[in-house]
């Protein structure tokens, strides 16, 4: 309704004023919900630019804003490795040295270094004839010490069909038939040996390899083994032979005085289609700076329930370094006694770092999130200043210079959170960081926890960059078999083992007790173990 000047002086003046009263509340109401339209928008644009970091930006989690510290939490891997290693230019090949000397020793340079381990075989020198010499020097010659270079040869993978003869014998007077002693077979019936599995085995769990790629390089050697009866192999062996060793491992993984953990989700495939529900990875890993052995152990489970930490973790004392996942925090609650639950700094870190990436540097310089990033990287410079230190120097390092450093971020966090929208992706941040606090300041107590637990991630990492590939059968069966293969491979690379031959050497040796009763061979073929084959270890 249009009001003219004329029309509104003809109004009482009671009315005017209730008229204006109404506009001001309804301008008020506009106004209002103005702020919270702005206020959603804001919060979707940040969600938007975190998503968009998620997804395309660097997974590298430096500091990014102006100070000096710089830290990378992910060590995530590059797939544009080409590109970015040879970004200023491409090096040459570090050589011995090329100028040819005769009166001093050389002394070897890189290329020498690289090589000392590996076998040399001498070649025969390429000499000039006696003509082609005389033509050269009438008067004669004197024949000075060779020229030498090297190259580095490669020899594809071999295959040989071993015919393998049992002499069989039987009396002339009696029909009795017995057979010569032969050696015990990895699987009765079956081509398989211990090289050829370790080689299928080190190609999937080592190098990634889909076993339905291995399956067609094999092809082309002109073999013809299907990735079916391949995925067989690797259930069978897993469950006969290698489930010994990760037993054992898991028995010992309980001697470290801590043990990471971590967990992510994938699908089992049934029947060529994926099942409706998730399933998990487990990870622990322990380190024998932690008084233990160096061990990697993945467990799969059908779900991400408590009761899949509580039945593996049911004979352990000690520390558990965790995200902030609850259901290791009510693990701690139900075994107060003898559980501690450490939180890791690297996933609040992570949230803040995320939202100054994808806000940009300039739109992040002096907010929340860019001062509780800078916060927690102080946290981690001051701690690592004390790295390699001992325990004792380390414990008083965070309690004089460390702990006040957290009491005040804390007290920050919860002054500012009132101020802050809780539902932004800054309130989550704050937020993950107050409910985390008591796990999050575990460390302050103890020299041994770390202030992360990317080292748990990095065993995960491993584990999701080929995810697709660990599954070697149609079944839950076959998860599981992955599960202690990919355990025993991890274990192996981290023990300096070479993978391809310590699995050769496990499964060679295993047949010849696995049928006795006595178990007590299983700690000499332990990744760890003093009495492996010298072929085992790597060249370091």
């Amino acid at each position: 309704m249009n009001l003219s000047e004329e029309k509104l002086n003809t109004f009482p003046k009671e009315a005017v004023i209730a008229l204006y009263i109404s506009l001001q509340n309804e301008f008020s109401k506009i106004e209002k919900q103005n702020e919270e339209l702005m206020k959603k928008v804001d919060r979707l644009q940040e969600s938007i630019n975190v998503l968009v970091q998620q997804r395309y930006g660097r997974k590298s989690e430096s500091n990014v804003t102006d100070g000096q510290l710089s830290f990378d939490f992910n060590n995530s891997c590059i797939i544009n490795e080409a590109e970015v290693l040879t970004e200023n230019g491409i090096p040459e090949e570090p050589t011995a040295e090329e100028t040819i000397t005769y009166n001093r020793k050389k002394h070897a340079g890189k290329r020498e270094a690289d090589l000392k381990d590996i076998v040399e075989i001498d070649e025969a020198a390429s000499e000039l004839s006696e003509e082609e010499l005389r033509a050269e020097f009438p008067d004669g010659y004197t024949r000075l010490p060779d020229e030498i270079y090297k190259e580095l040869h490669y020899s594809p993978a071999q295959f040989e069909v071993h015919v393998k003869h049992i002499a069989v014998y039987r009396g002339k007077k009696t029909n009795k038939v017995i057979k010569a002693k032969r050696e015990p077979r990895l699987m009765p019936h079956s081509l398989v040996t211990p090289s050829l599995f370790s080689a299928v085995m080190n190609a999937k769990f080592v190098n990634a390899v889909p076993i339905n790629r291995f399956s067609e390089e094999l092809k082309r050697f002109g073999i013809n083994i299907s990735r079916q009866v391949l995925a067989g192999w690797m259930i069978k062996i897993s469950e006969r032979y290698f489930s010994l060793l990760y037993d054992e491992m898991h028995k010992q993984l309980f001697e470290s005085k801590l043990i990471h953990c971590d967990e992510t989700p994938f699908r089992v495939i049934h029947n060529g289609l994926e099942t409706d529900s998730k399933s998990y990875m487990w990870v622990y890993h322990t380190h024998p700076d932690y008084g233990g052995k160096d061990i990697y152990l993945y467990d799969y489970r059908s779900g991400r329930s408590a009761d899949h930490p509580r039945a593996f973790l049911k004979e352990y004392k000690g520390i558990l370094m965790t995200d902030g996942y609850q259901v290791y925090h009510k693990l701690q609650k139900e075994r107060p006694e003898d559980l501690t639950v450490a939180g890791c700094w690297a996933h609040a870190k992570r949230r803040f770092a995320t939202l100054c990436k994808a806000n940009g540097k300039e739109k992040s310089k002096g907010s929340v999130a860019a001062d509780a990033n800078d916060r927690i990287a102080a946290f981690y410079h001051v701690d690592n200043m004390k790295k390699g230190s001992t325990p004792d120097e380390i414990l008083k390092n965070r309690t004089n210079s460390v702990r006040p450093m957290v009491d005040d971020f804390f007290a920050w966090i919860k002054e500012v959170y009132p101020k802050i929208d809780h539902s932004s992706e800054t309130g989550k941040a704050i937020n993950y960081c107050i409910n985390q606090e008591a796990f999050l300041r575990a460390f302050l107590n103890d020299p041994i926890i770390p202030l992360d637990n990317n080292d748990a991630e990095r065993s995960i990492k491993k584990f999701v960059i080929g995810r697709k590939n660990w599954l070697i059968s149609d079944t839950v069966r076959g998860a599981e078999s992955s599960a202690v293969l990919y355990s025993i491979a991890e274990t192996a690379k981290a023990n300096g083992l070479k993978p391809y031959y310590y699995f050769k050497y496990v499964l060679e040796e295993m047949p010849k007790y696995i049928e006795g009763s006595d178990r007590s061979f299983i700690q000499d073929l332990l990744p760890w173990s003093d009495k492996l084959s010298p072929e085992c270890y790597s060249i370091r």
